[in-house]
């Protein structure tokens, strides 16, 4: 039988809509605005969480910075920014007692290379193959989020070259279906891991709609996932948190039943 932890993900001003809901109801509370890499040098935002989280009994995710950064640029000092910014993120997620930071994948469309992806996966082999030392021993486990990735095999083949506990993957359902001409199913079949970001959308733009109101096949999704020892649904709907947490509920007891 899968386990299944349900959660959610947004920046702290939207939480404050309805943060005693998310206390209550929610195993996992993913922190978003460390996307921002600015809010890494705002120590005014972690205390106020800190105090925000007093009594929570679940797990902390952090959502470390992606915007303006390139891991994998062939410029050694946009590289550096990129690992100064990863670095205070695990620090970061270490105050929060956060075991799991999401970060997102660099995927440049705009090169036209036909061999991009091969290039992208010798990028993040070298990047993550000297990061991944300097973080050993925070306890802190990388999870590598599909954005604009094409090809879930090579996500697969990172994971597989880097053989490393401490970097796993993030699939984002959404992102699989809008951005990739994979199905969403697919990229849980070869993508794996154990964590994924749950929305649904037409599959031409990224709507964070609820499971069911786009045009995903989650019942091929719920397959794969069934599959999985441990998985965590995260929700990244633009809906009350109360609709949320109802549509993974029903997700949750979908896997159940495959399970059986």
């Amino acid at each position: 039988m899968t386990q299944v932890k349900l959660g959610t993900g947004a920046y702290k001003e939207r939480f404050l809509q309805d943060w005693d809901y998310c206390l209550k109801h929610f195993d996992v509370l993913e922190l978003q605005d460390f996307i921002m890499p600015d809010n890494l040098d705002n120590s005014e935002i972690i205390d106020e969480y800190l105090r925000m989280l007093s009594g929570f009994n679940g797990e902390i995710t952090l959502h470390g910075p992606y915007l303006n950064l390139a891991p994998t640029s062939i410029d050694n000092k946009v590289k550096e920014v990129a690992e100064l910014r990863y670095l205070q993120a695990v620090e970061a997620a270490n105050k929060f007692g956060a075991d799991q930071l999401v970060i997102h994948s660099f995927y440049d469309t705009t090169t036209g290379y036909s061999k991009y992806d091969e290039l992208w996966l010798e990028g993040n082999v070298l990047f993550w193959d000297a990061f991944l030392p300097k973080v050993k021993g925070s306890g802190v486990t990388i999870l590598l989020e599909n954005v604009h990735d094409r090809i879930p095999d090579t996500f697969a083949k990172l994971q597989e070259l880097l053989d490393s506990s401490q970097i796993s993957t993030c699939v984002d359902i959404g992102h699989g279906s809008c951005l990739s001409k994979y199905k969403p199913g697919e990229w849980v079949k070869k993508a794996g891991g154990h964590y994924f970001h749950i929305n649904d959308n037409n599959g031409t733009s990224d709507g964070h709609l609820l499971p069911g109101e786009g045009k995903i096949d989650f019942h091929h999704v719920t397959e794969e996932l069934a599959k999985l020892p441990v998985v965590y649904l995260i929700g990244e709907m633009w809906n009350s948190f109360a609709a949320q947490f109802e549509s993974l509920n029903k997700l949750q007891e979908i896997v159940a039943s495959h399970s059986q």
